[in-house]
């Protein structure tokens, strides 16, 4: 494998002989869960990621962030001891199937990546949390990367593919590292709170429906976004893949996304308006689907971002008890989601709740590009359409500020607003009835 490091030195790195024909990408890998699916099916020891060499057979695989989950014991943000030794446990130990993924010849352009809050150190967790120059070199060795300095505040960074006219560049963002709290601070990471996350989720939820905070806080940080910025004004490629471990253009405000930080996600979107072959992908939300900036059809020729999230590799948003409120709450925000993109239906939604993960796959002859998302067994689930690699949205300041936001005051427009109030009531129910279920275990276990 031929490495050439860019002119900037800035961790980026490219692979001119490579003409890059088949990308694969993925996010939210627990090893817990891989344990937990092996000891009740004994039958079956192949990994999702057999089924990503056999069936995409890819030249690079791109992490959109929580490479890794720390054990269910481990309350609060994360030591770097046992993140180092979940990314240890990912690269040595051959029953989660990584090991000899990354080893594979076909892999020849290697493995690239951002983090996310599960491999970051904490649920939900931004510029609050400490040693985060351990944790991104702890991440980076994880990946391979071999550093030239370790002045970058953050994980981000970009490699290029191929020579022109068949130059692919993959962006990839970090959106902890600096990011701002959230309007109303997440407790996800609490050690304290049961079922934190949850709690984050409708916090999120209040924000975005009463319309709080619709201005203000960071993603990228003011030196990640003009390094950004210097990368797309300098790119030669035609084809541009810019990677956000959470979510871009979802309406869905109980996920952490950038619909939370409103300023920041506008100058995202004029910034990549005009950039040439572009695909947005993220992770991060347990199901997969396809965003749009228009309501447009798998079928339509009209301009439009397009964004692929892929998670999670080895669960869903189906599991636990609070499973079935997953689709409830996907069909509720659908506004985002791309039309005709699923293979089951003609019709929305766009969106898979198991497990799966995604490709990309390039046609240098036609000049266009398919982005497709998988489930564990490799059969397609969702899917782009041929997207054009020497186009760009172009979208005008009309469309762009039409774009369907997350903070939008949807508890005053709607007419569901009884519905998902009965909604947040059950889920506040199960809350406290496993609150109250963990309190009397605690008192079992002090008389004890």
């Amino acid at each position: 494998m031929q490495e050439e490091a860019s002119a900037d030195h800035e961790l980026d790195a490219s692979f001119p002989n490579i003409n890059l024909t088949r990308i694969a990408f993925g996010s939210c890998h627990s090893r817990g869960a891989v344990n937990k699916r092996l000891s009740t099916d004994h039958n079956n020891n192949k990994t999702i990621w057999d089924t990503i060499a056999a069936v995409v057979q890819p030249q690079t695989f791109l992490w959109t962030g929580d490479a890794v989950y720390p054990p269910m014991e481990v309350k609060g943000d994360y030591p770097l001891e046992v993140l180092k030794y979940e990314f240890y446990q990912m690269k040595t130990n051959t029953t989660l199937g990584y090991a000899s993924f990354i080893q594979n010849k076909m892999l020849e352009a290697g493995i690239y990546g951002t983090w996310d809050d599960h491999d970051y150190g904490g649920n939900d967790r931004g510029y609050e949390l400490k040693g985060k120059d351990e944790r991104r070199d702890a991440y980076l060795d994880f990946l391979g990367v071999k550093r030239k300095n370790n002045d970058r505040s953050g994980v981000y960074n970009s490699v290029e593919f191929g020579k022109q006219p068949n130059k692919v560049k993959v962006i990839f963002l970090d959106t902890r590292y600096a990011r701002s709290k959230h309007c109303i601070p997440s407790v996800g990471s609490h050690p304290y709170v049961p079922h934190g996350a949850i709690f984050a989720c409708l916090t999120r939820w209040l924000t975005a429906g009463f319309n709080l905070c619709s201005n203000g806080g960071e993603v990228l940080g003011e030196e990640q976004w003009e390094w950004f910025e210097r990368q797309l004004a300098e790119s030669k490629a035609s084809m541009h893949i810019v990677v956000s471990s959470i979510q871009v253009l979802t309406t869905n405000p109980v996920v952490e996304s950038w619909g939370h930080f409103p300023d920041e996600r506008e100058r995202l979107l004029k910034l990549i308006n005009p950039v040439t072959g572009l695909v947005l992908l993220s992770g991060d939300v347990h199901h997969a689907e396809i965003s749009s900036t228009k309501r447009i059809n798998i079928k339509s020729k009209a301009s439009s971002i397009i964004e692929v999230t892929s998670s999670g590799l080895t669960h869903s948003c189906l599991g636990g008890w609070y499973g079935g409120f997953c689709k409830p709450i996907l069909d509720y925000f659908p506004k985002h989601r791309f039309k005709g993109g699923n293979v089951a239906s003609t019709d929305d939604p766009s969106y898979f709740t198991k497990k799966n993960f995604g490709s990309i796959s390039i046609d240098w002859k036609t000049r266009k590009f398919h982005v497709k998302v998988h489930n564990e067994s490799g059969q397609v689930v969702l899917h782009t359409g041929p997207l054009e690699i020497d186009t760009a949205a172009n979208l005008s300041e009309s469309e762009l500020a039409a774009v369907d936001k997350c903070i939008d005051g949807h508890f005053f427009i709607t007419i569901h607003l009884y519905n998902m109030a009965a909604l947040v009531g059950v889920v506040m129910m199960f809350g406290l009835v496993f609150w109250m279920k963990r309190r009397r275990q605690r008192t079992h276990t002090k008389r004890d």
